[in-house]
């Protein structure tokens, strides 16, 4: 592959998971404006956003099969399509009950592309390799949580909360454009009895009985945890508990993201010197300091915008580097059904992250501690798991 078609094929990649942020990230901002519009409590706002990630959870197991039957394009498009329709749909919702609903299915639609893009990168590349496209796929992918909280604000204090999801809906568009004016077919053999529900089951249970497999997606639903913490509880944080403008939430939530993309692209360059391994110890090293640094700063009353900025940013630099290792790892031992690894990884990846969510949301108190405990529990489940699991059996996690 020519350095052209490269980075063409990264940049094309890179759009695809920016769903997911814009429809998380970018909403966030936004939740005040929805309690006021339908004059509902905090908990039914925060189920909107709980609504998403649950949808999300569920699309995970719907794309790997259906890309590993028809195709990459074609699904990465069909969901799109949907997602924009969904986008419009809430932009048009009358109730907080509807509203929820639609969100359901924006998530739903939203993970065909990070699902996908997992299976190209697995369909052309080997392990060091995809990770290091990974790597660059994340670090463009990056570039949307660090602009729709502060796009989104902007958005809404202008035309209105409707425009946001009109806004996502375009974007979508664009990528769908994209990906048919620029990307190759990357599936050679089809599957065509991928979606039979005997050949499923089969292979969730041949992926599901693989030691790489399990010990690598513990890692990732540690790794969400974490992240997910930080997303359910920065409205609290930011917004009531420091009382920040929505502007000053978008700045909050930008810097963390832009150190992301920052270093996402640095590991990228790296990844065939420090090895998946390392990647990994390093990444929880980052992420134990991290999550430590912020459960004091809190218990000990110095909480600010600075002492829980700065513990974050590690906590998305820590992501940075363990994230395409346990992709990686989780996926590369399925040539014949990456799809449906990546749909069965996505997936409870994703339960794990709505569990964080509801967790952090049931604990909320107004103060930042279910945040920063959600982070640094988490933080410590991902170097358990690989040391306990992943590092020791490296030689023998392939089977």
């Amino acid at each position: 592959m020519t350095r052209s078609k490269y980075a063409l094929l990264a940049a094309i990649l890179g759009l695809l998971p920016m769903l997911l942020p814009m429809s998380v990230d970018g909403s966030l901002a936004i939740l005040p404006a929805l309690g006021d519009q339908f004059d509902a409590g905090s908990s039914a706002v925060q189920l909107t956003l709980s609504a998403v990630v649950a949808g999300i959870a569920a699309g995970q197991l719907v794309y790997g099969p259906l890309s590993d039957k028809f195709g990459r394009k074609p699904v990465i498009v069909g969901g799109l399509l949907a997602y924009l329709a969904a986008a419009v749909a809430c932009s048009a919702a009358t109730s907080i009950e509807m509203l929820t609903g639609f969100r359901f299915l924006q998530g739903f639609f939203a993970c065909s592309g990070i699902i996908v893009a997992r299976a190209v990168i697995r369909d052309l590349f080997n392990d060091e390799a995809g990770a290091r496209l990974f790597a660059l796929m994340m670090g463009i992918h990056g570039i949307m949580p660090a602009i729709a909280p502060g796009l989104s604000s902007w958005i809404d204090r202008e035309w209105g909360w409707q425009t946001v999801f009109v806004a996502m809906a375009g974007f979508a568009l664009i990528v769908a454009v994209t990906v048919v004016a620029g990307l190759p077919e990357t599936l050679q053999n089809r599957n065509p009895g991928s979606i039979r529900m005997r050949t499923m089951l089969l292979n969730y249970r041949q992926i599901l009985g693989n030691r790489a497999f399990r010990a690598n997606t513990a890692c990732a639903c540690f790794l969400y945890g974490s992240l997910f913490a930080y997303f359910a509880g920065a409205p609290t944080v930011f917004l009531r508990y420091l009382e920040l403008g929505p502007l000053e939430f978008g700045v909050a939530l930008a810097i963390p993201m832009i150190s992301y993309v920052v270093i996402q692209v640095v590991v990228a360059r790296f990844v065939y010197r420090l090895g998946l391994d390392r990647m990994i110890w390093i990444g929880s090293g980052i992420a134990i300091l991290a999550g430590t640094g912020m459960v004091l700063f809190v218990v000990s009353g110095l909480a600010n915008v600075y002492t829980l900025t700065g513990p974050v940013t590690l906590v998305l630099v820590a992501h940075a580097f363990i994230n395409p290792a346990i992709a990686t790892g989780a996926i590369s031992p399925f040539a014949h059904a990456a799809g449906t690894a990546s749909s069965v990884l996505g997936f409870i990846q994703f339960l794990a992250a709505a569990a964080m969510t509801a967790i952090v949301g049931m604990l909320d108190d107004g103060t930042p501690l279910p945040m920063a405990a959600g982070i640094c529990a988490s933080s410590f489940g991902v170097l358990a798991v690989y040391l306990f699991f992943i590092r020791p059996s490296r030689g023998r996690l392939q089977s």
